[in-house]
């Protein structure tokens, strides 16, 4: 645990929050029933992927006190900073004509940075985190923060656009966003999260290590992220896209998940070394 982290963390907490409210009141403006819909939906969600995490073996013991904070860090924090440099980064792709990868510099960019940023402030800043998988559990709270917020956001653009009620609209969105493509968030940032947590509770590792640890799965995090944003010119195309980069997403993730397990109930030291590594002088 490191103060420093802590009272960084705490004021992002507070700003993140702040985040929150102003878009729950953008809701509300547009739609009262969207924003109706998409807190009760959004509720329902968060809590039904915080108990599914909690049977895993990989969840820190008698630790809650991070959830709250990685929810609003991903759902705030994350969100703030997409709303101040995501249409920016955007428009570059689109001037220069590369209308492919605009939602994907837009999106992945600022997104998974501010993210992953969250996990290293939130396992820095509780001393129960101290285990290479705590990484992947706190990236994927995180990311369940991020995806619940613009879910609900999503939802009330839907009930904009339909012609025929706002809940109906709002709901159709909320539930074209849960079947297609489940989860994104979540699996980006417990991808990022993973290479995180080894990077800093691996014992008796070497800097250069720790760095490629987290950089390498930071990128694949990233790389499957930017992948998915494509914007191709064909229907046909986005489709394959997306099954393309599902095929890759979701094994890796079920992978790490199975791994992350069986390391966790192996586990009955208070330094964890996943594999041997080069010791530092």
């Amino acid at each position: 645990m490191n103060r420093l982290f802590a009272i960084t963390l705490g004021i992002g907490t507070f700003l993140g929050t702040l985040v929150v409210l102003f878009q729950l009141v953008s809701a509300m403006i547009i739609s009262p029933a969207a924003l109706g819909i998409g807190v009760g939906v959004g509720l329902c969600y968060v809590l039904l992927i915080l108990g599914l995490l909690r049977l895993s073996p990989m969840w820190p013991k008698g630790a809650y006190l991070w959830v709250l904070p990685a929810l609003i860090w991903g759902s705030g924090v994350s969100f703030g900073v997409v709303m101040l440099m995501g249409l920016p980064l955007s428009e570059i792709p689109g001037k220069l004509g590369w209308e492919l990868v605009e939602a994907s510099l837009g999106g992945a960019y600022p997104e998974e940075c501010a993210k992953a940023l969250g996990v290293v402030m939130i396992l820095l800043s509780f001393r129960k985190l101290n285990r290479p998988w705590h990484g992947l559990i706190v990236g994927a709270v995180v990311g369940l923060g991020f995806e619940t917020i613009e879910n609900l956001l999503y939802g009330a653009n839907g009930a904009i656009l339909d012609p025929n009620s706002d809940a109906s609209g709002a709901l159709s969105l909320w539930m074209l966003r849960l079947v297609a493509g489940p989860f994104l968030h979540i699996i980006f940032t417990g991808i990022a999260g993973w290479g995180i947590g080894v990077a800093l509770y691996t014992a008796e590792a070497s800097w250069t290590w720790r760095v490629g640890r987290a950089l390498g799965w930071f990128l694949v995090a990233f790389t499957l992220h930017f992948s998915w944003n494509l914007l191709w010119n064909s229907e046909i195309a986005q489709v394959f896209n997306m099954i393309g980069v599902a095929l890759v997403m979701y094994p890796l993730a079920i992978w790490l998940l199975i791994r992350g397990n069986r390391q966790a109930r192996r586990d009955d030291t208070y330094v964890y070394s996943a594999e041997p590594v080069m010791v530092v002088p």
